[in-house]
């Protein structure tokens, strides 16, 4: 995939071009070596990975959150909630030490919610939010501002995704907050409102219902929603009741399923992209009763999660 730096240089060469055509003095090569010398001087976009962990969960970063690390242009930051710093402390991970807040009420719906606004300690500019011990990068990455294209927020929608919720009341694409993308600066105030909604009344540990509750009432115009090989929450193969089932997990860029990690961490790896198996075609016109009993065979498939 083609870098900003360079499909931006490609824009100044065809640029140069139309200058030369239409009579104007400065030539080419100066042109391209004006904006070029730009370009270099420009400062990169700051991207980070981050989660945030409690007690026990701080010390063991190196169970799923490591793996972000193949991704180089994404710094990795721990933010940890408690009276001290892990002693085990992962090389390649800065960590961020903040107190407890007792107005949430809950050591879990403390970390959760705070974590939204942790983000604007850092100084970056986009950053993805991860949850500390489930959420594995099995693929690289594209960078964060292409799989934002411009939005505020980006994420993928949980596994059972048809949700009442309050304000807009209903939603199809009910947001997973275990992995989320963010432009940071332009989501300030949506990340606030939800922390500010979690903060004002004890519901349950209801982060995610929070964030999706904001999210489709006030900022649907802000966000992208991405597909699910992006956060992939079905179990892999393991069968429980509610829960989508798959055999394979090729084209999987993020897993997020904690039942089944220990034996997706055993994976040699996965492809790039699922394989898509052919229909077998139609030789003849089929008779209606053929026809008939194709649509049965396939409304006896298996095709919603339950």
């Amino acid at each position: 995939m083609l870098s900003r730096r360079l499909l931006l240089l490609i824009d100044i060469r065809r640029a140069a071009g139309f200058i030369s055509r239409h009579g104007i003095e400065l030539s080419n090569s100066r042109l391209i070596a004006q904006r070029a010398s730009a370009v270099a001087l420009m400062p990169a976009a700051r991207q980070i990975v981050a989660t945030v962990a409690t007690g026990s969960f701080a010390e063991r970063l190196d169970h799923t959150f490591t793996s972000f690390a193949q991704n180089k242009f994404l710094e990795l930051h721990a933010f940890i909630i408690g009276d001290r710093l892990p002693e085990r402390q992962l090389p390649g991970i800065q960590y961020h030490l903040f107190k407890p807040d007792p107005s949430f009420m809950s050591e879990m719906r403390d970390a959760y919610y705070r974590r939204l606004v942790f983000l604007d300690e850092v100084g970056a500019e986009f950053a993805l939010l991860v949850d500390n011990s489930d959420v594995l990068c099995m693929q690289p990455l594209p960078e964060l501002p292409q799989l934002l294209r411009g939005a505020a927020l980006a994420a993928c929608p949980e596994h059972a995704a048809s949700r009442y919720i309050a304000g807009q009341g209903w939603t199809g694409c009910y947001l997973n907050a275990g992995v989320t993308f963010w432009n940071v600066p332009a989501s300030k105030k949506l990340r606030e409102e939800v922390v500010g909604r979690g903060r004002s009344r004890f519901r349950s540990v209801e982060d995610q219902l929070s964030l999706n509750e904001v999210v489709h009432t006030r900022y649907y115009e802000q966000t992208i929603i991405l597909p699910s090989q992006y956060n992939f929450r079905a179990h892999y193969k393991v069968r429980q009741r509610g829960w989508p089932t798959v055999e394979s997990l090729d084209g999987v860029v993020i897993y997020h399923n904690a039942t089944c990690m220990p034996a997706v961490k055993k994976l040699a790896g996965v492809k790039p992209h699922a394989e898509l198996p052919p229909l077998v075609a139609d030789t003849r016109p089929l008779t209606d009763w053929e026809k008939l009993w194709r649509k049965v065979q396939l409304r006896r498939q298996p095709h919603i999660a339950k």
